[in-house]
């Protein structure tokens, strides 16, 4: 390694800092000289302006300006002394104490802390008797308090320089942080760190030099200093990330088959016998994955549109106009529940043209469509795997299997994947290795994406975004039930029945199968167990609304991932046919499961569940002329994230809004990786739904410059910066997901 080349990397802390390197280290994980300048402060206090104690986190360590508004000193019973200050953000008071065996250090530090003064304290804010309190914090001067007493110009510009704070951690208290970058930024006069943004993009897009945003960041003379310094890495950390994308993006190129619409072809002759009419905005959708599937390069399409909008009828043409250039359409789907929903459906959609498993029903030209499944019978999958083999034109409808190693794939051309969130790339990359070049690939997600974070969590795909909703579809109510209020919930249960006894069908939704048990799909909740460890299962729902009066003569089913795939569809027909009427299921159901008769819905503990599957899960009723409603039973207190969280969905349908509602709730999370409960973000200064322009600008710039230097040969600060910034799981989630 080079000197430079040392220099992008960083020294190690250790060498310069001495103990406190070690602390730094251990508290926030910075080990080098670059990871410590790249550590942004938290805010910045500026002149007259105090910590508004309302915005403090409990239990959570932080730096806080107050005003000491009163003091008092007194021994207590176990024979310590106390010192107890009332500290004041101007319209809010929060108490600070401090212990000492010592009445005399008592005392010296009642004269260092008098009343009127403003000080920087540092600490971790609890509650004690109903009031805020901060238990012994560190403290120390705040350099504007004597600015009264400057008595010249030069003094006043001194006292009024934005004062830096950073996360504070237990014996890591902002001003340590401060003072050990401003010895790293010294040394930067001497030894400057090469910039990862190349020159012309900088200039054009009139960006600071790193050094001088280095410097602007954490020593700041104005606000207009530190605001020039962020957007500088706010672009910087965009470029950087998309750089990454774009890079993947350069190595999926490959020579694609080309396909057209063919005259007459079952294209036209599908589309022309739907039972329904396409919206405008379906047929936009088509048009322009029809423009991209006769380009040799590769589509690469992320299709989102709501629960409901018709993205399945969208890529069912999109694999036809496959088969019309003698090539397979591809669609996997993450469940067999949802392969053998989609089989139904594509088939119902072929009308006459459709020879399910091969076989021609009606002695007619038609569509070979098969399924692929790990428990479907022997002869069935043979049939399936010989089509995949010998590359006849069909439809393949599978789940994972599809990825097994005993599948050819020696003819694909559209590959659709249904709810990309469910597989990795790596699995998705597995459907693109044909004989016969690269498929082209269509990805589909009803979870609707801010376009900020499609951009980056899904930077090797363009957007595609389908709106609207095909018409008659029937409004979805949603409301809330306390689970404290009884009269409530025995409503619930009559209503079910009322809805039963119209012909129609209720799913009940539990969190998890078994008492004591997680949720199905492995989570603990967001807010954590409750004190007795339970949360709604459906074993014990079963058992107990079969001895509902309300409820009596009423069949019950249940569905749940442990079931096999033969119990998975005898539960989903009884339930279809009125058998079961009322379905108790886990979120097994969650996506796809599409039973017209189904109007109502009711979701047990559904603070246990994200917003994104309270919607999906809502998407299983009033899917066809019938209205619906949908019930989300919560004891979450009032003003929690959950409650918060139920809150937005009650007041809405648009998935897009809740996308938008999720992602503040929050944060942006780890939007590469797998964490995404947003407390552990990559994004240091980036927000990912106010900085859309930023990061579509950066997607741009990185887009073209990888153009021109796939490898990156005369970007090698930014590689290296790539290299750095991109975590293991980050880089992992970019090769395999």
């Amino acid at each position: 390694m080079n000197a430079q080349e040392s220099q992008v990397a960083g020294e190690p802390l250790k060498k310069i800092l001495g103990r406190v390197a070690g602390k730094l280290d251990k508290k926030f994980g910075l080990e080098t000289t670059v990871e410590l300048l790249y550590f942004f402060p938290r805010r910045y206090h500026e002149l007259g302006e105090l910590t508004s104690f309302p915005q403090l986190t409990l239990g959570e360590e932080q730096s806080v300006i107050a005003q000491i508004a009163d003091s008092s000193r007194r021994r207590t019973r176990g024979g310590k002394w106390m010192l107890s200050l009332q500290l004041s953000d101007g319209e809010n008071l929060m108490d600070a104490v401090f212990w000492a065996k010592s009445q005399h250090l008592i005392t010296w530090m009642s004269s260092q802390m008098q009343v009127g003064q403003t000080k920087l304290f540092s600490g971790r804010p609890s509650l004690y008797r109903g009031r805020l309190q901060l238990s012994h914090p560190s403290y120390q001067e705040v350099s504007d308090e004597n600015l009264d007493a400057a008595s010249n110009q030069a003094a006043k510009v001194q006292a009024q320089r934005p004062e830096p704070i950073y996360p504070a951690k237990a014996g890591l208290p902002t001003w340590t942080t401060q003072k050990a970058i401003a010895v790293v930024l010294d040394q930067l006069k001497f030894r400057p760190l090469p910039d990862p943004l190349p020159e012309e993009i900088r200039k054009e897009q009139g960006l600071l030099e790193i050094n001088a945003a280095l410097e602007q960041i954490h020593r700041p003379q104005t606000r207009a200093d530190y605001e020039a310094a962020r957007s500088r890495f706010r672009y910087e950390e965009a470029f950087v990330l998309q750089a990454a994308l774009a890079e993947r993006r350069q190595e999926l190129a490959a020579d694609a088959p080309i396909l057209k619409e063919v005259p007459g072809g079952f294209t036209e002759r599908v589309a022309s016998s739907l039972p329904f009419a396409l919206t405008d905005f379906q047929q936009q959708a088509l048009a322009d994955i029809e423009e991209r599937l006769q380009s040799p390069h590769p589509m690469n399409l992320l299709l989102q549109g709501d629960v409901g909008s018709g993205k399945t009828v969208v890529s069912l043409l999109a694999m036809l106009l496959a088969v019309d250039g003698g090539r397979q359409g591809i669609f996997m789907a993450p469940t067999e529940v949802l392969v053998h929903q989609h089989f139904s459906t594509l088939t119902s959609l072929l009308g006459e043209y459709a020879q399910p498993g091969g076989f021609t029903l009606r002695g007619t030209e038609g569509i070979p469509i098969y399924r692929l499944t790990s428990s479907m019978s022997t002869a069935e999958k043979r049939r399936t795997l010989d089509a995949l083999k010998t590359g006849q034109p069909a439809l393949i409808v599978g789940t994972h299997a599809l990825l097994s190693e005993r599948v050819m794939l020696t003819s694909p051309g559209v590959v659709v994947i249904d709810e990309q969130h469910k597989f990795g790339v790596r699995q998705r990359d597995r459907l693109r290795q044909g004989e016969s070049g690269t498929p082209h690939l269509l990805v589909m997600t009803a979870t609707p994406i801010p376009r900020s974070v499609a951009m980056t969590s899904f930077g090797d795909l363009d957007l595609l975004t389908l709106k609207g909703m095909p018409p008659g579809r029937a409004k979805v109510e949603t409301f809330r039930v306390d689970t404290a209020n009884r009269t409530w919930t025995a409503r619930t249960w009559q209503r079910a029945a009322e809805e039963i006894v119209a012909g129609h069908r209720v799913f009940v939704v539990c969190p998890a199968i078994n008492p004591g048990s997680q949720n199905e799909d492995g989570a603990g909740g967001e807010e954590g167990e409750d004190a007795a460890g339970s949360i709604a299962n459906v074993s014990d729902t079963v058992s107990h609304l079969r001895s509902l009066p309300a409820l009596k003569g009423i069949e019950i089913g249940v569905l749940h991932g442990q079931m096999s795939a033969e119990e998975k569809d005898r539960a989903m027909a009884d339930f279809t046919s009125g058998k079961t009427p009322l379905l108790v299921a886990t979120t097994v159901i969650e996506v796809g499961v599409d039973v017209p008769q189904a109007t109502m819905m009711v979701i047990l503990d559904a603070d246990r569940f994200g917003l994104a599957q309270l919607h999906q899960l809502r998407g299983r009723i009033g899917r066809g002329k019938l209205g619906g409603v949908c019930l989300v039973w919560s004891g979450a207190q009032p003003d929690t994230l959950a409650s918060n969280r139920l809150q937005a969905f009650t007041e809405t349908t648009d998935g897009f809004r809740l996308a938008a509602v999720d992602l503040k709730l929050r944060e942006s999370g780890n939007i590469l990786g797998e964490s995404q409960s947003g407390r552990a973000s990559s994004l240091k200064i980036l927000d990912l739904l106010a900085d859309e322009a930023v990061i579509s600008q950066a997607r741009q710039d990185a887009k073209t410059l990888v153009t021109a230097d796939p490898e990156l040969k005369s970007h090698q600060i930014l590689k290296e910066a790539i290299a750095r910034r991109i975590s293991e799981e980050e880089q992992e989630f970019l090769e395999r997901g």
